[in-house]
């Protein structure tokens, strides 16, 4: 093997070790502020090596530099050359003896250098739900997931909606007399990053370590076994995840309920039943945001604003992330439609071909219909509103069904 050769090589190994290999943090107590004080970036990753910095390895580490940011610690006097050594990034050199204690278990807790397996698996799972061990493809509805199907003789239900993170509610029904075990596994990918992981009770915290925010995995199940990286082979990942793993004996001709929660908030409910009240709450606050649903001759308007632009937007919430230019597109759509103002709704006489448009109000969908006329009017129920095309909010309380003509 060549010089050359050897640094590529090296180069590699350093790279897919900054790439996919995150820090295994034992202690909490991490001190942020001493890092800056000594020159280690926070937020890149900190490769601690303990021999002697050479020629060789000064050449790797400023090829794998190339390809990706990280700080580089070394503990032994190098003896590479110094112009070597000013080329390479982020790069402190402190012995170990002159670390002290709080430096030192801050560093060896953010280190990715630490002893592993050579051999780990560089393919990145993505979220999903298996029961017992086969892939569950949740099918979309209006503003959740959902899935019924059987395995065994075991009958489930899975429902995943959005209400301050991610939701999932399970329902597994034994058709049979005898007991059933049947096996659910979730795999939730977090962003890219730096990740501690913490059982408190029946919540998994988890704090960035660049950041600092926290998030929380809620879960109701005494026998979950958790892991946290997407990459098999590899204890602690970047590519991070929360894996929850467990066994489910159910009774003959019994049933039984799961709710879990990835979010902002640690909480649990004190009955299972209330997480259904907290779907409708979710199904109410999508109703909330897409306010609107409209009939027209134009088919194809319809189905891109009623159901498809609504879809993309909200599959992309559920990812953690925005579509903008669905989200854009959609307002525009909007306002081509109707308007909210100050004390109810104005619909556009300017939008050709109209025949009704369902307005989300009080809890509920309330009907216009658009109807020809040579009068300016709004009729509801036996009330009619002359020379007036404003749907207002009093109007609104007093029929959910309503005509409005904008004359000829």
């Amino acid at each position: 093997m060549t010089k050359k050769e050897y640094v590529e090589k090296m180069a590699n190994l350093i790279v897919n070790r900054v790439r996919f290999h995150a820090p295994i943090v034992y202690d909490d107590n991490i001190d942020f502020e001493l890092l800056e004080v000594i020159g280690i970036d926070p937020s890149l990753p900190v490769f601690k090596y303990e021999k002697s910095l050479d020629n060789v390895m000064a050449d790797a580490f400023l090829l794998a530099q190339k390809e990706v940011s990280f700080n580089l610690l070394t503990t032994t006097q190098p003896t590479c050359k110094k112009c070597k050594i000013d080329a390479l990034k982020n790069y402190v050199y402190i012995r170990t003896e002159e670390l002290g204690y709080s430096l030192l278990s801050t560093i060896n807790a953010l280190n990715i250098n630490y002893k592993s397996g050579c051999e780990f698996n560089k393919e990145i799972e993505e979220d999903y739900i298996k029961v017992n061990d086969e892939i569950v493809n949740l099918n979309y509805q209006n503003y959740y997931l959902y899935k019924k199907a059987s395995s065994n003789g075991v009958v489930y239900e899975i429902k995943e909606f959005l209400l301050n993170g991610k939701n999932f509610i399970l329902n597994f029904t034994n058709l049979r007399e005898e007991k059933q075990i049947a096996t659910f596994e979730i795999n939730v990918v977090l962003p890219r990053g730096y990740y501690h992981f913490k059982r408190e009770n029946n919540a998994i915290k988890i704090t960035s370590l660049t950041s600092g925010e926290t998030a929380y995995f809620n879960f109701q199940s005494r026998n979950a076994k958790f892991s946290f990286s997407t990459i098999s082979g590899v204890e602690s990942s970047t590519h991070a995840c929360i894996n929850m793993k467990i066994n489910i004996s159910i009774n003959g001709k019994a049933q039984k309920r799961f709710y879990f929660n990835y979010g902002e908030n640690k909480y649990c409910f004190s009955s299972i039943r209330d997480s259904e009240d907290f779907f409708d709450i979710s199904q109410k606050k999508m109703c909330e945001i897409f306010d609107l649903k409209v009939l027209s001759r134009d088919k194809s308007f319809d189905e891109e604003f009623n159901r498809s632009l609504p879809q993309k937007i909200w599959l992309s919430w559920l990812k953690m992330t925005t579509d903008e230019e669905s989200e854009k597109k959609y307002l525009k759509l909007k306002n081509s439609v109707a308007k909210k103002v100050k004390n109810g709704w104005q619909i556009s006489e300017n939008f050709k071909g109209l025949k009704q448009v369902q307005i989300y109000e009080n809890s509920g969908y309330r009907r216009v219909f658009i109807v020809e006329g040579n009068e300016r009017y709004i009729l509801s129920g036996k009330t009619k509103y002359l020379n007036f095309t404003n749907v207002t909010n009093e109007i609104f309380q007093k029929n959910n069904e309503i005509y409005l003509s904008f004359g000829s």
